[in-house]
């Protein structure tokens, strides 16, 4: 691995790495974060979870005295950073996501024709899909989902289909927390993935319909067998 800026001997040095990002983050986030995502995504290829907590650790302790030429660059930056905390992995941490993602919202505090209000909240809810446990989180994601969708309309369907697919995955994880209601989940998962293939095949993105159709499967088969107890295997989502 080697990020840019960042000597092979640094890579070999954990203390020399932490400095070095710690130091570039502080002169230049924008630009720093891209590299520091990068080593990020190598380190947890060759199985180093510990630098990977290390690095992600520090950038938290950074956040707050970061400084930004425009509130708009800082909001965008903190969206980037609970997506990461947000992601499964090493770092994953819903606590710093939801704060992180909080401080983004609260800049986007309505949509333009950027979408970035949708783009969070979309990731929001894909963060507690991904790593929340509860019924109530679950929810949330669902509730995220659907107002992330007011603005991902049919006007923006590829957009759509991914908040869709995403959708579908998380009411299809509500019916293994809320057995009581899991048929009424499964129904909506269905709902949400069987729209989420028509925009894919529309716009012949044959990657993604084949995986919304995947999902689609998966949840018909539950629902046909549905009974107490049942074992829901927990899919992959995407982020966008």
């Amino acid at each position: 691995m080697n990020p840019s800026g960042v000597s092979s001997r640094a890579v070999s040095d954990s203390p020399a790495l932490r400095e070095h990002f710690r130091q570039a983050l502080g002169a230049d986030p924008v630009g720093a974060y891209r590299d520091w995502f990068r080593a990020q995504e190598e380190l947890c290829g060759r199985g180093d979870a510990g630098l990977v907590r290390a690095l992600a650790d520090d950038l938290w302790e950074l956040l707050p005295g970061l400084r930004f030429d425009a509130a708009e660059e800082r909001a965008r930056f903190f969206h980037n950073a609970a997506v990461f905390y947000g992601s499964p992995g090493p770092a994953a941490d819903l606590g710093r996501a939801r704060e992180a993602f909080a401080i983004a919202l609260a800049h986007f505090a309505r949509d333009d024709d950027g979408g970035w209000r949708a783009r969070a909240l979309h990731n929001m809810a894909t963060a507690l899909s991904n790593l929340g446990s509860t019924q109530e989180e679950l929810a949330e994601a669902v509730g995220l989902f659907h107002e992330a969708l007011s603005w991902r309309t049919v006007d923006r369907e590829i957009a759509r289909g991914v908040t869709l697919h995403n959708l579908g995955l998380a009411r299809r994880r509500l019916a293994e927390l809320d057995p009581d209601r899991a048929a009424e989940h499964l129904d909506a998962s269905a709902a949400a993935l069987r729209e989420a293939v028509t925009i894919r095949e529309r716009h012949g993105l044959a990657e993604g319909r084949a995986l919304s159709e995947r999902q689609l499967d998966g949840v018909r088969s539950l629902r046909e067998r549905l009974r107490p107890g049942i074992a829901i295997e927990r899919p992959d989502p995407e982020a966008r």
